[in-house]
């Protein structure tokens, strides 16, 4: 017989925004078999001990709608970045970049992508299951949902090219997407700033998105979220409305100082769009700054034919001059984030060698006495493309705004564990960011409705059956935390700091944190999506 365990005396809050009550819980298993008020159970279930919990609160086990912790199962430490936050499920295969499946004949220009974020990896996989019985051999310490990535299906199909795919290479990519759906996927992502997925076209994805069901999800990290977000905005509505799938906004943010204060006119061309009947939903990470690979600052022409391709423009001076000069004055839909933000504004966050970390591009080009893009241009032959930059471009009061929406999930974004470096402190901090600035301290919204965001409307969106409620039968996921108490200590300088007041997290009905202190389980499981 499974062991019971009832959570007595806390304040419970369901996860579908309705005020916290006074609740007893008890878990049987991997279920949560009964709620109660207060003091019911007591003389009911002699052989369940009891953990009182008086003065905290009880949320579902909050859930990251945007992480990038594929290859977390597979590293050798434990990933505790998410679990100390009190996430247990996370949603996986953003931006459109998964780890699997892997061409033989195109192996080397997906690690050679994979790795300008990802740690050193075997890559000796080749299929969606074997990767996913990898990790399930090393074990989940989270729940792992996921997405099918775009650019992975892409390298998998043509490789690295700047072209359309033949009509041979999209079946081959239709095929794999089916078998990513049937293995339980929520979806398809993309990442349209990033190779090979910045050569596609929009009819390109709305044909590959057409074989999903009503169900799934197109998740899209926009190929503009600057100058031309609008126009993104409307491609990617235009993507999910033809292709009668759900569409979801990633990291929806205005990039750019010179846009700031434009995020309500945003949201309400969301709002109409929603009108017409059209699932549209989107996620945010409550920083002003994003995070991602450095080689994200060229333009979409250095990246055709993959790394050896541009490591040689790289080592050019006339494709260094050509660089340079789209850069400062970009065309077509490519989006500059030195245009945007400012040389002065971009942090190096993670190179290979570790050199460099936590200097602005700007300082990097003094520092050597040369042009900031010559600066970047030999760190990245250095380093192999292995750098990852941070970017300080988004206006709070945006953020604000679209935390307002009721349509915003919450998502860290945050980078794979394993590189080292000063990374952004998202993925250690965002969720409990949420509640301890933004509702307590900012008043931006109520408790019960922050930790909907981060629950059941997480749940929702990617059709992740049994999670993000507190209901009898659901399953026993749960976040045990000081409401008043919970403070974020994630900084830009000291990024790798867990919050406090976050004081157990079951997953699955077993308890895999206490104290704050992670106690080396891995309980999570694989999860599917339910079409």
């Amino acid at each position: 017989m499974a062991q019971s365990t009832v959570l007595s005396g806390a304040t419970v809050y369901d996860g579908t925004g309705s005020a916290g009550q006074p609740l007893d819980l008890l878990i049987t298993g991997d279920r949560i078999a009964a709620i109660s008020p207060p003091g019911r159970f007591r003389g009911m279930t002699h052989s369940a001990r009891t953990i009182d919990v008086t003065g905290l609160s009880i949320a579902p086990g909050f859930i990251d709608v945007h992480s990038h912790s594929d290859s977390s199962p597979l590293i050798d430490l434990d990933d505790t970045s998410k679990i100390l936050q009190g996430v247990t499920t996370e949603v996986n295969g953003n931006c459109g970049f998964g780890l699997a499946p892997i061409n033989p004949a195109f192996a080397d220009d997906f690690t050679t992508l994979a790795l300008r974020i990802f740690p050193p990896l075997d890559f000796d996989w080749r299929s969606l299951d074997e990767l996913h019985e990898r990790a399930a051999a090393t074990g989940f310490i989270t729940n792992f949902a996921f997405l099918a990535g775009h650019n992975t299906l892409r390298v998998a199909a043509m490789g690295s090219d700047e072209r359309a795919p033949t009509p041979a290479e999209m079946t081959v990519m239709k095929d794999q997407l089916y078998r990513a759906l049937e293995s339980g996927a929520a979806g398809l992502t993309t990442g349209l700033i990033y190779p090979p997925g910045i050569f596609s076209t929009t009819e390109e994805i709305t044909e590959l998105a057409s074989i999903m069901p009503a169900t799934a999800v197109y998740a899209s990290h926009m190929r503009n979220e600057s100058s031309r977000v609008r126009e993104s905005i409307e491609e990617t509505v235009s993507v999910a409305s033809h292709a009668g799938v759900r569409c979801h906004v990633s990291h929806l943010k205005v990039a750019g100082r010179h846009l700031w204060g434009q995020m309500g006119e945003i949201i309400e061309t969301l709002d109409s769009h929603r009108a017409t009947g059209l699932s549209v939903t989107h996620d945010v990470y409550p920083y002003t700054a994003s995070s991602t690979m450095l080689t994200a600052v060229l333009p979409p022409w250095a990246h055709d034919g993959g790394a050896p391709a541009l490591l040689q423009r790289l080592a050019s001076p006339s494709e260094r001059a050509r660089m340079a000069q789209d850069i400062a004055e970009p065309s077509g839909s490519f989006e500059s984030h030195v245009r945007s933000t400012g040389w002065e504004n971009i942090v190096i966050a993670s190179t290979a060698s570790h050199r460099y970390e936590g200097l602005s591009l700007a300082a990097l080009g003094a520092q050597h006495d040369r042009h900031p893009l010559d600066a970047v241009a030999d760190l990245l032959i250095d380093e192999q493309l292995k750098a990852t930059m941070i970017i300080h471009g988004i206006g709070e009061e945006d953020v604000q705004t679209a935390l307002r929406s009721p349509y915003t999930a919450i998502g860290s974004d945050g980078l794979p564990v394993g590189t080292g470096g000063k990374p952004h402190p998202r993925g250690y901090g965002t969720f409990a960011r949420m509640l301890d600035v933004y509702v307590r301290r900012e008043k931006l919204m109520g408790i019960e409705e922050a930790i909907r965001r981060m629950t059941s409307l997480a749940a929702d969106i990617f059709s992740l059956p049994d999670r993000g409620r507190i209901a009898a039968g659901s399953s026993a996921d749960l976040v045990i935390f000081d409401a008043e108490g919970l403070n974020d200590h994630a900084t830009f300088d000291d990024p790798m700091r867990s919050p406090s007041g976050i004081h157990a997290v079951w997953v699955g009905g077993e308890q895999v944190v206490k104290d704050g202190a992670y106690l080396g389980r891995r309980n999570g499981t694989l999860l599917s999506a339910r079409h």
